[in-house]
């Protein structure tokens, strides 16, 4: 069976390979995959002259870089009836604000996701610039995973505006798009997940998610906003990024009277979304589904 070898925030190296092999491997890719989308408006402003780019891992797992448009793509159901009013759910990949892992935690899981009975959506929201050209990416990349040089810039105010503008645009489209502008939920992974959590935190009275998934992202904190909504998150034990965090975030979240679901993996590392690796993280889109269907979001 296939290992991802793209992950969200940081590549996994297998046994005896230097720490950022996977870097070498990425090559440029010259036609993207082609998707509807919609420009969201920049209601935070910031300055990146250079153009969009794409890579890849392997050709099943690409990225995308130096995003300064951002935009909402909307994913093809093929499963729900065209006029049928149903909740949307936002996916929000990740890539440690570098790139965005499209197909793994993007496409993929929208594929799965579309037979749920929901309304799917990508969202590329901006990356932090890293340069022209793939060369110029592919430095930054060895910069961060080989050489281990710190990211300077906190992305995530850029991140959160435009998670929060798609939440705006499906609402406001939500007759067009038939979606319930009551169940509009927000999917994030790693430095996604990230965004995710800030975007609730932020609370904003028009951009307030109605439920929230954090899949391998923080288990630590007690900012929990007010009437906070139900929380779907999941992590492995062994995860490199946040497996010294405690689970004070969850216990918070629990305390304030909102409703959680958490599992802890014993195994499954990082970046898991949509390649299965023999572990018990292998069921998280199942618990995902279900969750969907108790909190009476699916299953109308």
């Amino acid at each position: 069976m296939k290992r991802l070898a793209l992950i969200a925030a940081l590549w996994a190296t297998s046994a005896g390979a230097a720490p950022g092999a996977w870097v070498d491997g990425v090559l440029p890719v010259t036609n993207p995959p082609v998707s509807k989308a919609v420009d969201l408006p920049v209601t935070l402003p910031r300055d990146n002259p250079a153009p969009e780019g794409w890579a890849q891992q392997t050709p099943d797992q690409r990225l995308v870089y130096n995003v300064n448009k951002p935009q909402l793509l909307l994913w093809p159901n093929t499963t729900l009836p065209a006029d049928r009013q149903a909740p949307a759910v936002i996916l929000v990949p990740g890539g440690g604000f570098q790139f965005l892992a499209m197909d793994n935690e993007g496409f993929d899981v929208a594929k799965r996701l579309e037979k749920q009975g929901v309304r799917v959506f990508i969202l590329k929201y901006r990356t932090l610039p890293v340069g022209n050209g793939f060369a110029a990416f592919k430095q930054a990349l060895a910069g961060l995973f080989q050489r281990g040089e710190k990211v300077k810039d906190d992305d995530r105010p850029f991140a959160v505006a435009d998670t929060q503008a798609a939440i705006r645009m499906v609402r406001s489209h939500a007759a067009q798009w038939h979606i319930d502008p009551a169940r509009v939920g927000i999917l994030g992974f790693s430095a996604g997940a990230m965004t995710v959590l800030a975007t609730t935190q932020a609370n904003a009275a028009d951009a307030r998610p109605d439920f929230v998934g954090m899949v391998y992202g923080p288990t630590q904190g007690t900012d929990v906003p007010a009437h906070a909504p139900p929380l779907f998150s999941v992590i492995a034990a062994d995860d490199r990024f946040f497996k010294d965090q405690d689970l004070s975030l969850l216990h918070a979240w629990r305390q304030s009277g909102a409703s959680v679901e958490f599992h802890l993996y014993s195994a499954g590392g990082h970046g898991f979304a949509s390649q299965p690796n023999g572990t018990t993280s292998d069921a998280w889109f199942d618990q995902y589904a279900l969750w969907l269907k108790d909190n009476k979001i699916t299953g109308k």
